[in-house]
């Protein structure tokens, strides 16, 4: 079994807090889902394809998630892609905090059927053409890749269309079985790829993957325990604490919800600074995703005018960054501030106010201050100065494209801290904080971490460990999307 020391170690240098996911995280983004980035994966593709690839011919998956929360019975209009949100994923491939590479994700509906009664009629059996009848919004978007010339003046870019410039269907909400009937074959006609670039892409509903007791979390950090009120922390067993796939005594607030995703699959050729395979000068990228609004915007009795420069009002790389570090007065300017600047937030990062918030609920004491630990792990590269005062800072999810990927059966939740159940290491090297994957149990790292040695040991966390829906082992990696009439949120034991 692992010492206290020993496991504090491998969290502290592998795993420093880069928190959770970003649901409703600022106040002026409680009011624009369309715009609510609430999570960002980034990881080397985990399907039977890519692990029987060599690694110099490996995929990356990219995804975005928006629009968070979706009861799937809200009907008659359920959910889509905001047609005036410019959402981008960005990528740092030469280590200088800044992007160097970034793909373009712009959305058009289309009402087909204006007289229609209700937004779809079933069954839908195909997203256009026959079968599509009873759609009456249709929503396509297309795929635009942006690079900094090689060789140019300041400012040049090259703009490249992907998918050979097609406006691609989005894929509609589960509304029930009578009107999808057959929603994953929806999905796969969904799933696009590019012949030219080897690239793949989906954008719609799929279910909500992140887990966690968010009620609990939210209230004060008052995390729910086994044995019920007298003990300051959920304290489980190596045993408990082992089984992924469990929700021992948690309640997950995103049972039963699901979500808006963007998926692109990229090769990693494409993604490294001189299109060549991975390897140890040019294998890691920083990665974060961004949703944008025109500047100026004029609504009219019968139309909108928006004109005027995008600017940026979202942004996600480590989640739960602004949630539990960027102080509430903060948190909107957080958003629309570039990550390359996040020198003038690291005093947050260094106080680490969530720390001191579990050592004031529980009375178990935290490390102490100032967290350098964490401002150097979450805004800077691994081999960079360590010195605090020397930079580039930039806020970015970070990933090392050489590590094989796990295969699905073998992914475990807390990556480098995993464990069976005695206690034995068991660390899974693709997992969080290298990049991120849907099922990677983010909250009891940033528990752990935050609280240090003492909560590292005695295995504290929420309670909650997958969605019901587990794994899904296919791009694109989240799984298919509760449907609006059968839909259930679960509690512990149901």
């Amino acid at each position: 079994m692992r010492s206290k020391a020993c496991l504090f170690a491998a969290v502290a240098l592998a795993a420093a807090p880069a928190l959770a996911a970003s649901h409703r995280e600022a106040p002026a983004m409680t009011l624009d889902p369309g715009a609510d980035i609430s999570d960002v994966y980034a990881f080397v593709s985990y399907d039977a394809a890519n692990l029987a690839r060599a690694p110099q011919d490996r995929k990356v998956t990219l995804i975005l998630n928006v629009v968070p929360s979706q009861e799937p019975s809200s009907g008659p209009n359920y959910f889509a892609f905001d047609d005036s949100v410019l959402y981008e994923i960005k990528i740092d491939n030469d280590r200088d905090g800044v992007d160097d590479l970034r793909y373009e994700f712009r959305f058009k509906t289309e009402t087909v059927t204006p007289g229609q009664f209700i937004a779809t009629v079933g069954p839908v059996t195909h997203l256009e053409g026959a079968g599509s009848e009873g759609v009456s919004r249709k929503q396509r978007y297309t795929v635009t890749e942006v690079r900094d010339c090689p060789i140019g003046r300041a400012g040049c870019v090259t703009r490249t269309p992907l998918f050979d410039g097609q406006a691609l269907s989005a894929v509609l909400s589960n509304i029930g079985p009578r009107t999808t009937p057959s929603y994953e074959e929806l999905a796969a006609e969904g799933t696009y790829a590019d012949a030219t670039t080897g690239a793949r892409v989906f954008a719609g509903q799929r279910a909500e993957t992140f887990a966690i007791d968010l009620g609990a979390v939210f209230d004060t950090i008052n995390l729910r325990t086994e044995t019920g009120a007298g003990r300051p922390l959920p304290v489980q067993s190596p045993a408990e604490d082992a089984a992924d796939g469990t929700n021992a005594f948690g309640i997950n607030a995103f049972s039963g919800f699901n979500v808006n995703t963007i998926a692109l699959e990229l090769p990693i050729k494409r993604l490294t600074r001189d299109g060549s395979a991975a390897g140890a000068g040019n294998g890691t990228i920083g990665i974060y995703a961004a949703t944008s609004r025109r500047r100026v915007g004029v609504a009219l009795p019968s139309r909108s005018v928006a004109g005027g420069p995008f600017v940026q009002v979202s942004r996600m790389g480590n989640p739960l960054v602004n949630e539990l570090i960027i102080p509430i007065g903060l948190k909107d300017r957080w958003n629309q501030t570039a990550p390359e600047d996040e020198a003038q937030f690291l005093r947050y990062y260094r106080e680490l106010a969530v720390a001191q918030a579990l050592q004031l609920v529980s009375g178990v004491p935290v490390p102490a201050g100032p967290r350098e630990d964490v401002a150097q792990l979450l805004t800077k590269y691994a081999g960079q100065d360590p010195n605090p005062s020397v930079g580039p800072f930039s806020e970015l999810l970070r990933l090392d494209m050489t590590v094989p990927p796990t295969p699905p059966a073998q992914i475990k939740r807390l990556g480098p801290l995993a464990h069976d159940a005695s206690g034995n290491a068991t660390p899974d090297p693709a997992g969080f904080p290298n990049g991120r994957r849907p099922n990677d149990d983010v909250t009891d790292l940033v528990v752990r971490v935050a609280g240090g040695a003492n909560y590292i040991a005695n295995y504290v966390g929420d309670g909650v460990g997958l969605n019901e829906k587990g794994i899904t082992p296919d791009f694109p990696f989240l799984p298919t999307p509760f449907d609006g009439r059968n839909r259930r949120h679960q509690d512990p034991g149901e």
